[in-house]
């Protein structure tokens, strides 16, 4: 592609049913062949192919394929005359570069030509500087010389246009390109014709001409042609107006027959001045036409990119409008959710507390049976159930707090962890005592004996809290609690103490 792109152009025409290839294939094909026609000077017509790389490579994520694939769009947009269009292709292609190299360079020339055609002079010769500042001692490096020049000539400062031209014409001179230093010197003759030096244009424009290939030349023969009829030297002047008249387009064609009007009219050749302006005026008409198609172009161009901008805008609009609905949305449920959840918290704990008030309620029965010397057996099975029951309930009540969280927390803490929670020891034994507080006080009443850190450690049992969870909360060592489930061993029956400390604690 970068040293023959008609032989690649040729390859990838020579493949069948593109269409079938998978999609990023698809994407890499239709990249290249758009490049293929651009390098080959065949003029891009449809937007379509190009597309098909545009939306698969995506203007999110930087890569030089990506960027390539807006570069190619924007100049399918300029060859369709979509200017504005390709603008914005350009200004994403920058945008998308991963880097700073000659492609950069050239999307910046390209860009910069876009904002000579609308006019925007200043914004156009940043563009220009961008690239030159790439390109800077390399070859390349003429493109944008030649640019920068033009811009101070547009801006009628001649002496910076020359100084410009001047170093483009001296990096061309090492490489030898011939076609470049051509067009220099037909540049440098046009800012001498401007400032009226018709001696030095004619001298440059003639070492124009010898040096540029016949198809390259004709732009340089016209402006010859000028120069000859500015000198006064007529016959020259119409030698050179008629003698690639048939190569020009209107525009140039127009040119020509005027100044033909021009000598003959000097030559007092009244019928040969008539002809030739007879054919300027039918010229003239059919640029004026022209002109005001490609104006009418213009505008729909901008009200095309207008509309386009409203859309987006709109699109913008509605993606945004939507995700606040969405998120307000969400935010609603989740606020729902957790009162719904808080207020089953609620209830359940409500709950227990009636099933805890009403154990108390059993307990006090129960010593009332106790006080009137009924069956015994039957008390202390009756008495054994309703610790059970207690025991459960204060479990649940626990569950229903954060602290149950924290506690199951700590048991998958690994001793470092541990030491940085043991801030929590307090608040820990205080949410604990307040869900087992009925537990508690029942053992310490049926056996005084109990100490309250013996009570403590009882209920951590009952939590079935391993031991090294049990000694940061107690802030004891393992010895110290062995030493203190043996002194409770001895201050409660021996089927409370089964309960409390049984293997299914452990």
């Amino acid at each position: 592609m970068e040293e023959y792109p008609d032989s690649a152009l040729f390859i990838l025409e020579s493949i069948s049913s593109p269409q079938k290839l998978p999609r990023a294939d698809r994407a890499l094909y239709a990249l290249l062949l758009t490049q293929g026609k651009y390098k080959n000077y065949i003029p891009l017509e449809d937007d379509s192919l190009i597309k098909t790389a545009v939306e698969y490579y995506g203007d999110r994520k930087k890569s030089v394929r990506a960027a390539k694939a807006h570069y190619y769009l924007g100049a399918t947009y300029r060859d369709m005359g979509y200017t504005s269009f390709a603008v914005e292709e350009y200004l994403a292609a920058v945008r998308l570069m991963p880097v700073k190299d000659e492609f950069l360079a050239m999307i910046y020339d390209n860009l910069a030509e876009c904002y000579e055609e609308e006019d925007l002079d200043d914004i156009a010769m940043d563009a220009y500087r961008k690239a030159y500042q790439i390109l800077k001692g390399k070859s390349a490096q003429v493109y944008p010389l030649r640019g920068i020049a033009r811009m101070f000539l547009l801006q009628n400062e001649k002496d910076s246009a020359l100084y410009y031209y001047q170093q483009a014409l001296d990096c061309a001179s090492v490489v030898q390109d011939s076609d470049v230093i051509g067009a220099i010197y037909h540049d440098f003759a046009i800012v001498y014709n401007e400032g009226k030096d018709y001696v030095q244009a004619n001298k440059y424009v003639s070492r124009a001409i010898a040096i540029m290939d016949y198809d390259m030349s004709h732009n340089a023969c016209l402006l010859k042609a000028k120069i000859m009829l500015n000198l006064n030297m007529l016959d020259s002047a119409g030698y050179f107006f008629s003698k690639d008249i048939d190569q020009l387009d209107v525009y140039g064609k127009a040119i020509c027959y005027n100044g033909m009007y021009q000598i003959a009219k000097k030559k007092k050749e009244w019928k040969t001045a008539t002809e030739n302006m007879d054919v300027y005026k039918v010229l003239y008409d059919s640029i004026q036409v022209m002109t005001d198609n490609k104006e009418l172009k213009r505008l729909m161009d901008k009200h095309q990119l207008e509309e386009h901008k409203r859309v987006l805008s709109e699109h913008a609009k509605i993606l945004v409008v939507g995700l606040a609905v969405a998120f307000l949305f969400l935010m609603i449920i989740c606020v729902f959710s957790f009162m719904w959840n808080d207020r089953k918290r609620k209830k359940r704990y409500i709950t227990l507390q009636n099933e805890l008030t009403q154990k108390r309620v059993d307990s006090m029965l129960l010593k009332e049976e106790e006080a009137s010397e009924a069956n015994k057996d039957e008390i202390d099975k009756k008495r054994s159930e309703l610790t059970e029951k207690q025991i459960q309930l204060c479990i649940s009540m626990l569950k229903t707090t954060d602290y149950y969280n924290q506690l199951e927390a700590l048991e998958k803490a690994t001793p470092k962890q541990l030491l940085m929670m043991r801030n929590l020891r307090k608040e820990m034994r205080s949410a604990i005592s307040n869900s087992f507080v009925d537990v508690m006080v029942n053992l310490q009443g049926r056996y005084p004996a109990l100490t309250g850190d013996d009570v403590y450690f009882c209920v951590l049992s009952l939590l079935c809290c391993s031991k090294s969870v049990m000694m940061e909360l107690m802030g004891a060592t393992s010895d110290a609690l062995k030493t203190r489930k043996s002194r409770i061993k001895n201050k409660i029956d021996t089927q409370i103490f089964e309960r409390v400390f049984g293997a299914d604690n452990q």
